[in-house]
């Protein structure tokens, strides 16, 4: 129950934010949203958010990361969270420059998401954590990415099956 309160929080803050930037500042074109799953799962998981924001004009992308969804990659081959997060990471690298994305991560999407923001700060408008990882200012994702032990064990995908 609390699970659909909070994507119903989240579909109405979403559908809001446009309406708001207009009252503010004039018509808007409408904004780019990136949608990044929690672990588990894939882009699949956003199909009622993604017609919902379709619906209302907006683009919408949801990202299957690495070994999940409709990603090619098999599960042992995800040996890093650089493998995991590669194929958001390829899709802010494939946006023109000028394209600003409001980025959507959920649990450890939001750990991927705090590394496109950065690794593209020039490409992000704004960033929603849905009850996600969010590292800060002292502990950065690029600090996890390298201090962590268990991210460079080349054994970590197959003690995550065990």
């Amino acid at each position: 129950m609390e699970k659909s309160k909070l994507l119903t929080s989240l579909v109405v803050l979403i559908l809001l934010l446009p309406y708001v930037n207009a009252t503010l500042s004039g018509p808007k074109a409408k904004e780019q949203f990136v949608l990044v799953h929690r672990a588990c799962h894939g882009a699949w998981s956003w199909y009622k958010i993604v017609a919902l924001m379709q619906s209302s004009g907006h683009n919408v992308t949801a990202i299957d990361l690495g070994a999940s969804g409709n990603n090619p990659k098999q599960v042992l081959e995800v040996r890093h969270l650089s493998d995991y997060f590669s194929p958001l990471m390829k899709f802010m690298a494939s946006l023109p420059a000028h394209e600003k994305v409001v980025l959507v991560g959920h649990e450890i999407g939001g750990f991927g998401i705090s590394k496109a923001i950065e690794t593209f700060p020039e490409k992000i408008l704004v960033a929603v954590f849905v009850t996600a990882l969010m590292p800060g200012p002292t502990l950065n994702a690029s600090t996890v990415y390298t201090k962590v032990p268990i991210f460079h064990n080349p054994n970590f995908s197959k003690e995550v099956i065990i």
